[in-house]
């Protein structure tokens, strides 16, 4: 049995914006969380905002709705998004449900 990983984000200032390492599990009781870490990175209003999913365990539907909204919010907002690509297990989810093909991933981070 899998033990369960709290979220833990870390909040990066890159040249080029902010960006956002996640850990453990994202879930209806942890995307709140990232929602509002994600609100206070973009209130500067930066060029680029990315969100490294390589350590991400574990993502649910709720995650997944908050990635979807986000991508539609940096096209209304023009701001650059850069989803970087989590490891097998979670990426499942996003190619499962056919969500990868609309999202913006990258395999690295920018450079910042």
């Amino acid at each position: 049995m899998a033990v369960s990983r709290p979220l833990e984000l870390e909040r990066h200032e890159d040249a080029g914006g902010p960006r956002i390492a996640l850990r453990g599990e994202l879930d209806i009781a942890t995307a709140p969380r990232l929602q509002e870490a994600i609100d206070a990175a973009l209130a500067a209003a930066p060029a680029r905002l990315v969100l490294d999913l390589r350590e991400l365990s574990f993502l649910d539907s709720s995650g997944l709705r908050l990635f979807i909204v986000l991508a539609g919010r940096a096209e209304r907002e023009g701001f650059q998004l850069a989803l970087v690509r989590p490891a097998p297990p979670t990426l499942s989810v996003f190619r499962i449900t056919r969500a990868e093909e609309n999202l913006p991933f990258v395999d690295e981070p920018p450079s910042p």
